[in-house]
């Protein structure tokens, strides 16, 4: 058995975030598990599986239906391709966890709509990865490193004006038919060259929906926000210019 993701989890207490339990998710061939345990592990370190309860997550509650009016990706996948599988660490036995696998359609869909308008400061969407007439997963182009590891961890200097006009024309071509991103941050968008390029979907609501279960990333997302409206990614877009501001090289 496979462990494929493990994250600690967090609860707040009296104002402050507190060591709640490691979450962990395991896979067996096609099945998919999840268990927790009470311990901490270092980063680079692999939790220690031994009498914990595992517990196994049905197919139909993570991976959707496949839909005729969707797009499969091709066969054999591209070199340069990079295949999104969502994380199942949100995962639980709860009623609500049992429409996990709408998140992965509902991301489907609206790329779908994307692939139809293509933008060169949007990501290229390929299609959908089908395993037993459910999607898996979604393909899309591969970039390079995000805009925070380009800015943080890459020596060169870079351009903030040209980035911040990309990302803006991206956001405008996502207005202009009718979608609002809902969670911009360095880390969803991705470098093409020197052309930014802003992935990660699954926020993406149409205008004036509600935000739903994915409402952006903390510190990059106004909490306040309830609706998937163009101030969303304009406040988005005005913390990444304070963040590229803040590490400009001179």
């Amino acid at each position: 058995m496979e462990i494929c993701e493990q994250n600690e989890i967090f609860t707040e207490a009296d104002g402050d975030l507190v060591f709640s339990h490691t979450k962990i998710i395991l896979r067996e061939g096609d099945q998919y598990y999840y268990t927790s345990t009470s311990r901490r592990y270092p980063d680079d370190c692999k939790a220690d599986l031994h009498g914990l309860d595992i517990v196994p997550i049905p197919a139909s509650h993570i991976w959707p239906p496949f839909q005729a009016q969707l797009g499969r990706a091709p066969e054999p996948l591209p070199q340069d391709c990079y295949v999104k599988r969502h994380s199942l660490l949100g995962y639980s036995n709860t009623s609500t966890s049992s429409g996990f696998g709408n998140l992965l359609l509902h991301e489907a869909e609206v790329c779908e709509l994307l692939r139809a308008s293509p933008h060169p400061n949007i990501a290229r969407y390929l299609g959908c990865i089908v395993k037993n007439d459910r999607i898996t997963g979604l393909c899309f182009v591969k970039y390079g490193m995000n805009l925070g590891e380009r800015v943080i961890k890459d020596p060169r200097s870079f351009d903030t004006d040209l980035i911040l006009q990309g990302i803006q024309e991206g956001i405008r071509h996502l207005h202009s038919l009718g979608l609002i991103h809902c969670n911009l941050s360095p880390m969803n968008i991705v470098m093409d060259g020197d052309t930014p390029v802003i992935i990660d979907f699954d926020s993406c609501q149409h205008k004036g929906e509600n935000l739903g279960i994915k409402a952006g990333t903390w510190g990059w997302t106004d909490e306040n926000f309830e609706f998937a409206m163009p101030e969303n990614d304009e406040y988005g877009l005005s913390k990444i210019r304070d963040f590229l501001i803040k590490n400009q090289r001179t």
